[in-house]
C-alpha cells in the first residue's frame, strides 16, 4: 500500500521561506491552503503527502504540484 508521496523544500526550509516571497503572487487561495498543509505534513509525517488527505481531483492536485515544483517550492520524490 502507498504511504504517499515524498518531497523536500526545494533548497531547503530557508530558500522554501525565500522562494515562497517571490512568487507568492502566482498563488491563489487554494494553492496557500494546500503548502499549509504540506509545511504541517513536513513536520508531522516525515515529509510525505499521505494518500487520500488531499480533497482536490486527482488532475487539480497534479496541476498544483506541478505548479510548485516549477515554482521552485518543492521537489517530489518516489512514492512511499
Amino acid at each position: 500500500m502507498i504511504k504517499g508521496l515524498a518531497f523536500t523544500f526545494h533548497g531547503g526550509t530557508k530558500a522554501f521561506i525565500h522562494q515562497l516571497t517571490m512568487v507568492i503572487n502566482d498563488l491563489d487561495d487554494e494553492d496557500i491552503h494546500l503548502l499549509d498543509q504540506i509545511t504541517q505534513w513536513s513536520w508531522t509525517n516525515d515529509s510525505v503527502i499521505p494518500a487520500g488527505e488531499i480533497q482536490l481531483s486527482a488532475e487539480e492536485i497534479e496541476q498544483r504540484l506541478t505548479k510548485f515544483q516549477q515554482l521552485h517550492l518543492l521537489d517530489y520524490g518516489k512514492p512511499v
